[in-house]
């Protein structure tokens, strides 16, 4: 199962919306994306990035989104087009008013509590004169919060743990250590 959402940001003077989805499993940021439209070309670039960073013995992916008319026709587009094999489930208005939001209610609050440390985190720069701020901003928070922030629901360990990093004590060497290693790869 996936939970996404987008949460807004200004970028010279405009809004952009930066595109998450969370395995709540494991609590992994599996895709972010930074546009600026809530369109169905944003919703397809994040949910096939999702997609992509999936386990590949997951049958079908279920994603669980707010009522946003592009992740429904994203999905279509990616269950017709890419062979996806994508399901949705919608979580709908603030009450619980039908069985399926009741039911997935629970990953909605997830994602929206994931956006508020995302915004709490973006806050300082009070908007981005260029897209490159906010894409590199949203780069380095699901760095952080993939490989680096210990979560109290996986016994305060990381969602994604790199053999590189075991052994660092400080946070300033472990983030030294992964620039090192995403330099290498470039």
């Amino acid at each position: 199962m996936q939970v996404g959402d987008e949460v807004y940001s200004k970028v010279a003077g405009h809004t952009w919306y930066t595109f998450l989805f969370l395995s709540p499993l494991r609590r992994k940021l599996t895709s972010y994306h930074c546009a600026p439209e809530r369109d169905e070309l944003a919703a397809t670039t994040a949910l096939r990035e999702t997609i992509r960073t999936v386990p590949k013995d997951a049958s079908e992916i279920t994603a669980v989104t707010d009522g946003l008319p592009s992740y429904v026709s994203a999905m279509q587009y990616l269950n017709s087009q890419e062979n996806a094999t994508l399901s949705h489930k919608q979580v709908l208005g603030l009450q619980n008013l039908d069985t399926q939001s009741e039911k997935y209610r629970p990953f909605k609050q997830m994602i929206e509590r994931l956006n508020g440390t995302f915004r709490f985190h973006t806050r300082a720069a009070s908007g981005f004169k260029e897209p490159n701020g906010l894409i590199s901003v949203s780069t380095l928070f699901a760095t952080h919060y993939n490989f680096l922030r210990p979560h109290e629901t996986l016994n305060f360990e990381v969602p994604c743990p790199l053999e590189q990093l075991q052994g660092i004590a400080t946070l300033q060497g472990k983030w030294a250590k992964i620039l090192s290693i995403a330099s290498a790869l470039a």
